[in-house]
């Protein structure tokens, strides 16, 4: 019974709405441990990636199976108190290898900390998992390589999924919108006081400092603006009741408007960091997930 589809009835999910999740059901990934197998069991790896002459430490969840596992991103927020590892379990379970990593100048990472040096260190990340050697090493396709992220990590997601159309997918949950950040004054200071408050594992900068740099990057970096470029790849969002919530609803617009290939939208009544919905969380990425484990990798 335990390696079938588990069916249960999530508590709080009817007051989740019409936009929020479909189904009542989990997959089996979310709630039980997967079948042993003894010969290719998963794993963890202790690593480090290189970026800009700084070795990144990360995390690499390995899944269990023979053959090539795709791979996820998984990129945390700013300075990633909530590190979605809970999520990082259920994807592997469902079959995938799952990269977690923290950006230079955080967490004990050496180099200083900027919006930019955390573009730069997504894009080597990605290199990183591409590069024939590391793929056969940790039985993974480098043709299936997807991005998953949160708040900050969000943006990043979709950065690097606009600027490398060989993404496979892409996940933006509660994404900060950076080049917005100094749109509304009165937002821009509630924002502005949040970030001072939560920036002890961030190193040689300061909340003003990055305020500064999105503001020279305000239209670059408005993720409003990726629409064209992220059209043409599955595109998942996922809004909490948060700061963040409108402008994640003017790209779900704007990609609608560009003729996405394929959009799903998720709304759950909930704080940034879905605090009271991890399981909900997770279901939605994992059946998102799901849907994309045996699509053709090849994209044109």
């Amino acid at each position: 019974m335990r390696n079938n589809v588990v069916v249960l009835t999530l508590l709080g999910l009817a007051c989740l709405g019409e936009q929020s999740l479909s189904a009542q059901t989990m997959t089996t990934a979310v709630v039980a441990d997967p079948p042993v197998d003894a010969k290719f069991p998963p794993g963890i790896a202790g690593i480090t990636l290189p970026s800009h002459g700084v070795d990144m430490d990360a995390t690499y969840y390995l899944a269990s199976g023979a053959g090539l596992h795709g791979t996820v991103l998984l990129l945390q927020g700013l300075p990633g108190y909530e590190s979605n590892v809970d999520l990082a379990q259920s994807i592997r379970r469902a079959g995938w290898n799952v990269l977690l990593f923290h950006y230079r100048g955080t967490w004990g990472t050496a180099g200083t900390f900027s919006q930019s040096s955390a573009i730069e260190d997504t894009a080597e990340a990605v290199r990183f998992l591409r590069d024939p050697a590391i793929a056969a090493k940790y039985r993974s396709d480098p043709q299936r390589l997807v991005v998953v992220g949160h708040s900050m990590g969000g943006f990043l997601a979709g950065y690097e999924a606009a600027h490398d159309p060989g993404i496979t997918a892409v996940a933006m949950i509660s994404a900060v919108n950076v080049g917005k950040v100094n749109a509304d004054p009165k937002e821009r200071e509630v924002r502005l006081k949040r970030w001072q408050t939560n920036l002890h594992p961030v190193q040689g900068t300061s909340a003003a400092d990055l305020f500064i740099e999105a503001e020279r990057h305000a239209k670059d970096w408005d993720y409003v603006q990726w629409a064209d470029a992220l059209r043409a790849q599955p595109v998942l969002l996922v809004e909490a009741d948060d700061q963040n919530h409108t402008d994640m609803e003017a790209l779900a617009g704007a990609l609608r408007q560009k003729g996405t290939v394929a959009l799903e939208q998720e709304s759950v009544p909930t704080d940034h960091t879905f605090s009271d919905h991890r399981i909900a969380l997770q279901t939605i990425v994992v059946e998102w997930l799901e849907k994309l484990k045996y699509a053709p990798a090849d994209k044109p």
